[in-house]
């Protein structure tokens, strides 16, 4: 594994799965539309209420996924073994497939540090990197918040509406003017469009698209598979779709997940090893 793959392939597509890649719904059928209107949530101050109240929680949590990267004709596979401490630390080792560790990576609320153990590089910098490496502007709390499935407005964005389509509320930053979603154009005054797909029974997030019409870069995550774990349901296997230029697919699945266990978060840089950054 070249140290460009890594830096050029492996850390952009860690990078997107960080900030799209783990949000919390429930596994169901596709439910009918409710015809009783006053039963549905009219309002996005309401909705986005609703969806804190059934957000993830948790004090620490691990996970061990396969991830799989398609960009072109190339396609990579490889394992994140991840742990996170709520507020504190986003912690992850990447190894091949059956292989010993290639890259580690951490990430506090001020920081972002990364070994590429293959070259013997490393790289000690902050959030300034994932803005340039992504050109998004992204921060420990959105990273977490996605992380753990709750919802997060980008560039704090304001969500302003709320659509009803096939069973799922839309939550999203567009003023409405129709019903549905679908027949609503993209507000030429909005440079970001962020919108959230909502179960409408549980108020878990089955999709993410967000919008950036200035960069001319989208954003489409959807999740399925869905596993109860003591800090509430979570998506076991997720699909995200970025365009920016050139079309990145970032398939991740699950294998364990477990909450509120004891972690430690190991990172030591060799003195031998050269800065990168």
């Amino acid at each position: 594994m070249p140290r460009r793959f890594i830096l050029q392939t492996l850390l952009p597509a860690l990078c997107v799965w960080l900030l799209a890649g783990c949000h919390t719904t429930h596994k169901v059928s596709t439910p009918k539309v409710r015809e009783d209107k006053s039963a549905l949530v009219e309002s996005a101050p309401f909705l986005e209420q609703r969806i804190d109240s059934s957000a993830f929680r948790a004090r620490t949590f691990s996970a061990k996924a396969d991830v799989t990267t398609k960009q072109g004709d190339n396609s990579n596979s490889f394992n994140i073994n991840m742990r996170v401490k709520v507020d504190s630390i986003i912690w992850i080792s990447i190894t091949p497939l059956l292989g010993i560790e290639v890259a580690r990576v951490m990430i506090t609320p001020d920081s972002v540090k990364f070994i590429d153990r293959i070259n013997k590089k490393y790289s000690v910098t902050d959030f300034e990197f994932f803005n340039k490496l992504l050109n998004i502007n992204i921060d420990f709390e959105i990273i977490q918040g996605i992380i753990t499935g709750n919802l997060f407005a980008y560039k704090k964005n304001k969500f302003n509406s709320v659509y009803i389509e096939e069973g799922e509320y839309i939550l999203s930053t567009l003023s409405k003017r129709k019903l549905k979603r679908s027949l609503e154009d993209v507000d030429p005054n909005k440079t970001v469009v962020q919108d959230v797909w909502v179960n409408d029974s549980n108020y878990r997030i089955n999709k993410l698209s967000v919008l950036d019409q200035k960069l001319q870069k989208s954003l489409l995550a959807t999740y399925s598979e869905h596993q109860q774990t003591d800090g509430g349901l979570f998506p076991f296997k997720s699909n995200t779709v970025v365009k920016a230029g050139k079309e990145l697919n970032i398939i991740i699945e699950y294998k364990k997940v477990n909450v509120n266990g004891d972690l430690e978060f190991p990172f030591s840089i060799p003195g031998s090893y050269e800065n990168i950054h």
